[in-house]
């Protein structure tokens, strides 16, 4: 566990004192457990967790996987022409979606069901943005 602290601390460029800020324990916690002297407590381990949500956590209790858990990008409009690239097999192998026909729901009269999404615009930080409409 005190390689993984360790690679925690690299990664994301804390210092130890810092990093027990961030997570609200003692300074001598963090210093403990990467001495070797003690291992994390599971209010310590939940609290890496809920501060540093990217974390995956089989990674960081077990050792086994990333040590980042995987982004799966998903789309609005499925019917679109970026949706297909995006979701194709051999565009994105690294991809687990379940491709399954999801089951149609019928709207009624007055449902909410009859609201469709008209646009998305996305803004990013350079100050650009894309839109996106279903056809």
């Amino acid at each position: 566990m005190k390689e993984r602290l360790q690679r925690i601390l690299t990664k994301e460029g804390i210092a130890p004192t810092r990093f027990a800020e961030i997570i609200g324990v003692q300074r001598s916690s963090i210093s403990h457990i990467l001495s070797g002297r003690n291992k994390p407590s599971f209010d310590m381990i939940q609290s890496i967790m809920s501060k540093f949500p990217k974390l995956n956590p089989d990674w960081l209790i077990l050792g086994t996987g990333d040590m980042y858990r995987k982004v799966v990008q998903t789309t609005l409009f499925p019917d679109s022409d970026t949706s297909k690239e995006a979701s194709s097999p051999s565009t994105s192998p690294q991809h687990n979606i379940d491709t399954r026909k999801e089951q149609q729901v019928k709207p009624s009269e007055n449902s909410i069901f009859e609201k469709r999404v008209e646009r998305v615009i996305v803004f990013y930080n350079d100050k650009t943005f894309t839109e996106y409409s279903p056809q």
